[in-house]
């Protein structure tokens, strides 16, 4: 097997799990939506627009070193 397939198939888990780890962590002391207040939104907001550039970034990465 070639790096990448060891790679790829080591890193859904252990990409999985740490996600998991880190959701239970700040789930525990979540506010709900309505509760925060405008800073925690502006925060939360630009969070998940940093998570779904990067999501992007890694999507594009992984297909361009399947392509090639």
């Amino acid at each position: 097997m070639s790096d990448f397939v060891i790679g790829f198939v080591l890193g859904i888990p252990i990409g999985t799990a740490v996600g998991i780890a880190i959701e239970i962590a700040i789930g525990i002391q979540q506010k709900p939506w309505s509760e925060l207040t405008e800073e925690e939104k502006k925060i939360r907001k630009n969070a998940l627009s940093i998570g779904i550039i990067t999501l992007i970034i890694g999507v594009i990465v992984f297909l361009s070193l399947l392509l090639n």
